[in-house]
This record gives C-alpha cells, sequence and structure tokens, in this order.
C-alpha cells in the first residue's frame, strides 16, 4: 500500500522491499500467491486458538473432575482465557504501529506457548487459570497479525476464500487433537488424563514456531498506521449493527464451546470417549464451514452469509437439549460448519472496508468489544447451571442470542471494495 502522504517514496518503498524481501510479507498480484505460504503462516493460528483455546473444553471434563470444579469456576476458565485475549488485543492494537506484523505474531505465539507449559504442569486451579489467561493473551498477538498477512494483496473476490483458509486449517487440527486425546489416554490407561495433552501440545507448538521462524525470516512487511482506539471502529459502514453482532456472536462461542463436553456428560451421562470424538466432527465441520461460506460470500455477500450461519448456529443450541447421541453429533457438526466461519466472515467483512494497512486498528477496536461480551459469557452460563442445576437454560440463553445475531447480520450494510 502506498503512503498518502508521499505516494513516491511509498512506491520507492514497495519496490525495495519486494526486491531485497522475497518473503511471506511481499504483496505479489493474486496470480502468483502462494497458498502453501498462507496455509504455513496458518499454523499460528492452531497454536493460539486450537491448543490455547479449543483443548480447554475438550479437557475440562477430565479437568473439573480431577480438580473438584464448580460449573461456575469452570465457565471462568472461559472468562479468564478471553479476559487476557482481550487485554492482549488492547496491547496489539496500540503496538501495531509500533511493529511489523510478523514480530507481534511471533511474540503472541512465545506467550502462548509458555501458557501451554503452564497447563501441561499444573497442579492447582489457579496453575490452570494462569495458564489459560497466558494462552488467551498471545491468541490476540496471532489473531489480529494472521488475516492481514494472508490477505495482502488478494481483491475482495478472494478474500473470504483465503479467510476461510485460516480457520480450515484450525479445523483440521482440531480433528486430530480429540483422536490424539483418546490415543494418548489409552497409551497412559487413564480417561480422565489432561496435563499430557498439553504437554504434547507445548512440543507441537515449538515445533510450528520453529517453522514460521523459517518462514518469516526475511520479514519486510511495514508496521500499521496509528489507529484512533476503540473508535477506529467507526470507519465501518453499519458499524454499530456490526459491533452488536459480533458482541452477540463472542457471548455465544466462549460459552456454547465450554460447556458442551459437560453438558453431554454432567446432563445426559454420555461416555467421555463419545464426548471426545464430539470434537473432531465439530472439527471437520469447520473444516467445511470455513471453506464453503467463505467461498458463499464471495458471491452472496458478507451480510447474508453471516444471517445464515448463525441462524444454522441457532439450532445447534436446541439439540444440545434432546440429549440423545445422535443429536449431539448433529449439534457438534453444524456449529462446526456454521459458528467456526463466523470470524473469518467477520474479519472478511472488515476488511472489504479498510485498506490493508487499517486493518489491525479497526478489527483491534471490534474485537476490544468482542472481549467483555466473551468474558461474560461462560462465566453467566456458569452461575446458570450451579442455579438450576444443569445446563439447559445456558444454551436456551444461547439459543436467544443466535437469534438477534442473525437478525443483526441481515441489516449490515453489503459493501463492494475490490481495494
Amino acid at each position: 500500500m502506498k503512503d498518502r502522504s508521499n505516494p513516491s517514496a511509498g512506491e520507492d518503498f514497495s519496490r525495495r522491499g519486494a526486491a531485497q524481501f522475497p518473503s511471506v510479507f511481499a504483496v505479489a498480484p493474486v496470480d502468483e500467491m502462494s497458498w502453501a505460504r498462507v496455509i504455513l503462516v496458518t499454523l499460528a493460528g492452531v497454536v493460539s486458538h486450537t491448543f490455547g483455546r479449543g483443548t480447554m473444553p475438550l479437557l475440562l471434563p477430565a479437568i473439573a473432575d480431577d480438580l473438584g470444579l464448580s460449573a461456575t469456576t469452570s465457565g471462568a476458565t472461559g472468562s479468564v482465557n478471553m479476559a487476557a485475549y482481550l487485554c492482549g488485543v488492547i496491547a496489539v492494537t496500540y503496538l501495531a504501529s509500533r511493529f511489523a506484523p510478523a514480530p507481534l505474531l511471533k511474540f503472541g505465539l512465545w506467550i502462548t506457548t509458555t501458557g501451554l507449559v503452564v497447563l501441561g504442569t499444573a497442579q492447582t486451579t489457579w496453575q490452570v487459570m494462569i495458564g489459560t489467561g497466558l494462552a488467551g493473551l498471545g491468541g490476540a498477538g496471532v489473531w489480529l497479525t494472521m488475516p492481514v498477512i494472508a490477505t495482502a494483496g488478494v481483491p475482495a473476490a478472494q478474500r473470504g476464500a483465503v479467510m476461510g483458509s485460516l480457520t480450515a486449517t484450525m479445523g483440521v487440527a482440531s480433528i486430530v487433537v480429540p483422536f490424539t486425546t483418546s490415543g494418548l489416554r489409552a497409551i497412559v490407561n487413564d480417561a480422565g488424563a489432561w496435563r499430557e495433552i498439553w504437554l504434547l501440545e507445548t512440543v507441537a507448538a515449538a515445533l510450528i514456531l520453529t517453522v514460521l521462524y523459517m518462514v518469516l525470516r526475511d520479514d519486510a512487511s511495514p508496521r500499521l498506521p496509528s489507529g484512533s482506539g476503540i473508535t477506529a471502529v467507526t470507519r465501518l459502514q453499519g458499524w454499530k449493527t456490526a459491533v452488536f453482532f459480533y458482541m452477540a456472536f463472542a457471548f455465544i462461542a466462549a460459552s456454547w464451546f465450554q460447556f458442551f463436553g459437560l453438558s453431554l456428560e454432567n446432563d445426559h451421562n454420555m461416555s467421555r470417549e463419545f464426548t471426545t470424538h464430539m470434537w473432531a466432527l465439530m472439527g471437520a465441520g469447520g473444516v467445511i464451514g470455513a471453506v464453503m461460506f467463505g467461498w458463499l460470500s464471495d458471491r452472496l455477500g458478507r451480510p447474508r452469509t453471516m444471517c445464515l450461519v448463525t441462524a444454522s448456529g441457532a439450532t445447534t443450541c436446541l439439540l444440545v437439549l434432546v440429549g440423545e447421541p445422535w443429536a449431539a453429533a448433529l449439534a457438534a457438526a453444524i456449529y462446526g460448519v456454521s459458528a467456526m466461519a463466523i470470524p473469518p466472515l467477520t474479519a472478511a467483512f472488515v476488511r472489504d472496508q479498510v485498506e490493508e494497512r487499517d486493518f489491525t486498528p479497526v478489527f483491534g477496536a471490534m474485537t476490544i468489544f468482542y472481549g467483555p461480551a466473551s468474558v461474560a459469557g461462560p462465566i453467566t452460563g456458569g452461575v446458570l447451571a450451579d442455579i438450576t442445576g444443569s445446563y439447559q437454560l445456558t444454551y436456551i440463553v444461547l439459543a436467544v442470542t443466535f437469534a438477534f445475531a442473525a437478525l443483526a447480520a441481515w441489516h449490515l450494510p453489503r459493501v463492494e471494495n475490490d481495494g
């Protein structure tokens, strides 16, 4: 992108940057775009989101049994993760104009990996909280920089597919982790094992971090411009509706995911092995949904596609309430297909309206709104479960919230932008 204050200087920088640093961040025409490079960059999301966030709900039933956690405390693990993520978002939004995207991404990976080490060695509830907090904090450095890296030079007509690939890669990892969990538990002959899983993920995170250091060693990506704090979101058309939509989804995503396994085991007496495999089904749905809805949004438009996926998500809450294995499997698949497509669709909606260098400040401002709702969701769901003795009311509330989110998405403006 050119420097508006000095066009000739911006062009000169682009020419010298392309010549000296033909790396991941070289902005090339789409017909020269390397999908291999995009996928390698998305491995960062596997560490921050699949390991650092997605593994907690998978292991939470075992952790709750081992450490004697109440529903409220179980929910608090999700709230701590998201509160730390919010702090990270604020920090990254501030640092975006002072550091290039790649160093911020790498630093986020280091913090998340440290959190995995803490989780893998945790003996108390407080250690679990510290570990999940570090994982959430590091996740902000990854998610706010990964989209702008992946979509550099990509026109709006193909941006949805590229953004979908970010979630699809994490979806593939979400398929592998549950089966690895079951396999490792069989090896150690302990159906309640959970620390070993995170230690194994720590090793994988270290390998991914090494790969990304090699891929990004010649980084020439420019620093991003200073944002205007939380007010940066006002650059979006229909920003109030967009913020409401994203906050509603934040409340849902942080809660639905957190209590799914606990609900199946505690409310409906399903086995831990069955529950664990539901996460793999959810991951498979995420791969399909992220790619499918990313492609669809390039043709149907972001708002209508976002409305479709959130409306589909509402049905998953009702399926959880049925309490049968077939309904649980269907809920996991549909939730994976629909809900996991929403973050990249929202990022694409923002990216359609702002230029490359403005993405992180604006999307960061959106995520600052996302944070409080994602903190409130799990703790609210846990309190409701402790009061009522089950997770049924929690999922009823989530279904209603899904419906409001779908309504908000329908009223978002459709923006045509090839920039």
